[in-house]
């Protein structure tokens, strides 16, 4: 099964595989050794069962033992065995017929509603085909999975955690450059006044420039820390538009750091479903809980999160087989508080499991009062009620009892079908889980070094730096720009590429007099002509490579600064999936492995066609730019 991954990774693949958290913490460590530990012998042996009946065109053999599992299920209180659908896509895969899975997985949905893997797989099948019908099913079921089930929605926050550092590092890569880029004639200028004394000033220049650029990657500094620097170079010679894009750059880096404060409450938690702890206790059977261990350093720690990790304990006794035991459980939960009504609907169907019916109704009941809109209680107390002949009553609580049934995604429960007096369980709630972490949001902003992104990105800064660097780089930038406002300084033409010495508070465009007289090459001929082709010539060149080498940079030269930037951000979109999914093919789950293999494919092919639309839309939008000022007439 998966792994829990190292601090420090060493290599591509090894540091993106432990990203992929959205799966990862939906697929516990077995509890124990064997198939399908924690349940009854009987549950056991009918999953076996399931999972042996597992094969394309024996679909109607698997609907059968499906709905006989599904009835054990309900006698022990069970909502989802997630490991089915996980051992069932590696014999198909060990056996060679995945690509014909979707007709034998779909009927385990019924068993395994809980499993996030096995939903995002049905909707990635259903997609191409265009099956409408199943692809809203899927999704209905992929949303409700993650609702319900603590590790799936904890571990999809996650990956939308660490999606959101990937893309906001390689937006700031990507503006970083391009700005560096947009200022490197004006930035060389100035710099070659330093050398005006040495042969060739130009060429010690562009060397220098070069240097400025290359220093803090040959360094070994992470990629954060090298935007940052290159944007602090180029602050001075950009226009208001394009600092937005650097400000925006240092916010997001920001916005990196202080996620890691949020991931790492997640992944405490998670953590423990990935080691077969109390939180996959909804879909696996766990095989540990947390110590309590109340202390400032223990965030989860407290009334709380004892009361659900007490909770969990009394699921996992119901699911055994274990009734007895189990109501003791919930009987010293309810002093807790917590989720009540779930403590009470629970205690009623053990109740009921041991022959003692008016003590169950009397707690569904209890559990009806704290939820007069719905829920599972409504359904239980009427199935009792029928099962007494008390009709009258039943007849009162029916609408309810039938609508709750029908809300309950991602479960497929039919009440026409479920004439057995079968009864429904409470599930731990996830958004009490949410709310516990989001009561130590207070501390995110000083655990900020948990996110896995910062050793890679922010390298060799120590995690309690990078506040104070981004702070600094955002000042001064600011001050940079500042004082170019009232010394001279080197601008340069965005149509031909013409430098002149300017004051920036004197000079607000960043075309030259002779493109917005609409000159073009026709100056008086000889050298200055020449000089001028030939610059026009360069700078052409120049920009169309850039343009090339960073899609969006030709937008910059051509004053689209904001649209550049939405751009940047839509090509940091898919860089940023394909960072957290290339680890995929390293894993051990089949079913995770074939999906994130699928991202990985998908997200690489997306990054080549919009890196393709945006050289071809920065190159456009620079030859508009020379056209509209009469510069791209000659000189080509």
């Amino acid at each position: 099964m998966a792994r829990w991954f190292p601090n420090r990774p060493r290599s591509c693949a090894s540091f993106a595989a432990p990203v992929l958290l959205f799966l990862l913490v939906s697929v516990p460590y077995p509890a124990a050794a064997g198939r399908f530990p924690g349940y009854s012998d009987e549950v056991r042996a009918q999953a076996e069962t399931v999972v042996d009946a597992a094969l394309p065109g024996k679909e109607e053999t698997l609907e059968r033992e499906v709905r006989s599992l599904r009835r054990l299920m309900f006698d022990h209180g069970i909502l989802s065995i997630n490991e089915i659908p996980d051992r069932i896509f590696e014999r198909a895969a060990r056996e060679g017929w995945k690509r014909r899975a979707g007709s034998v997985l779909r009927p385990v949905t019924r068993v395994a509603p809980y499993s996030v893997p096995l939903w995002a797989w049905l909707l990635r099948e259903d997609i191409p085909d265009l099956a409408l019908d199943r692809v809203l099913e899927d999704f209905s079921g992929l949303e409700g999975s993650l609702r319900q089930f603590g590790p799936g929605l904890l571990g999809y926050a996650a990956w939308l955690l660490l999606f959101f550092s990937a893309s906001a590092c390689w937006f700031a890569v990507w503006s970083s450059i391009s700005l560096f880029l947009r200022a490197r004639p004006s930035l060389a200028s100035d710099i070659s006044r330093i050398f005006s004394r040495f042969p060739r000033p130009d060429a010690w220049a562009s060397a220098a420039t070069l240097c400025c650029f290359v220093a803090p990657l040959v360094s070994g500094a992470g990629l954060a820390v090298a935007a940052v620097f290159w944007i602090m170079l180029s602050a001075a010679y950009l226009r208001r538009r394009e600092l937005v894009i650097a400000s925006v750059t240092i916010i997001l880096l920001s916005g990196v750091y202080v996620a890691g404060g949020l991931f790492r409450s997640i992944s405490g938690v998670s953590g423990e479903a990935g080691r077969g702890g109390w939180l996959g206790v909804e879909g696996y059977a766990p095989a540990a809980w947390p110590e309590s261990n109340p202390s400032p350093d223990n965030p989860f720690s407290g009334p709380g999160w004892e009361a659900m990790i007490g909770y969990s304990r009394a699921r996992a006794e119901m699911q055994s087989g274990n009734p007895s035991q189990a109501e003791a459980m919930w009987t010293n939960l309810l002093p807790m508080g917590g989720d009540l009504p779930g403590v009470y609907n629970n205690r009623g169907i053990v109740r009921a499991r041991l022959g003692r019916t008016e003590e169950a109704l009397a707690d569904f009941e209890a559990a009806i009062t704290f939820t007069p809109g719905g829920g599972p209680a409504h359904w239980n107390a009427y199935q009792l009620y029928l099962r007494e002949f008390r009709l009258e009553q039943a007849g009162k609580i029916q609408a309810a009892a039938w609508s709750s049934l029908r809300e309950m995604k991602p479960f497929d429960f039919r009440a026409e079908e479920m004439t057995r007096g079968e009864l429904v369980a409470s599930p731990l709630r996830v958004g009490d889980v949410w709310r516990s972490m989001f009561a130590h949001r207070g501390a995110w902003f000083s655990s900020g070094r948990e996110n896995p992104f910062l050793p890679r990105f922010f390298t060799p800064l120590p995690s309690s730096w990078i506040p104070l660097f981004l702070a600094a780089g955002l000042f001064w930038a600011t001050l940079w720009k500042l004082l170019s406002r009232k010394i001279w300084m080197h601008n340069t033409c965005r149509a031909c590429g013409s430098r002149s010495l300017i004051v920036g508070s004197r000079e607000t465009t960043d075309i030259c007099n002779a493109c917005r007289a609409q000159v073009g090459a026709g100056v008086r001929p000889g050298e200055e002509r020449e000089r001028r082709l030939f610059g026009i010539g360069m700078h052409r060149r120049f920009v169309r490579a850039c343009s090339v080498l960073v899609p969006g940079a030709g937008a910059l030269w051509a004053g689209k600064e904001l649209r550049a930037m939405i751009f940047g951000g839509i090509l940091s979109t898919p860089l940023g999936a394909f960072t957290v999914s290339i680890g995929a093919g390293r894993m051990n789950h089949a079913l995770i492995t074939d999906m994130q293999t699928s991202v990985t494919v998908a997200a690489a092919a997306a990054t080549v066609i919009v890196w393709v639309i945006g050289a071809v839309w920065g190159w456009r939008s620079f030859d508009a730019l020379q056209g509209k000022f009469n510069v791209a007439i000659e000189g080509k």
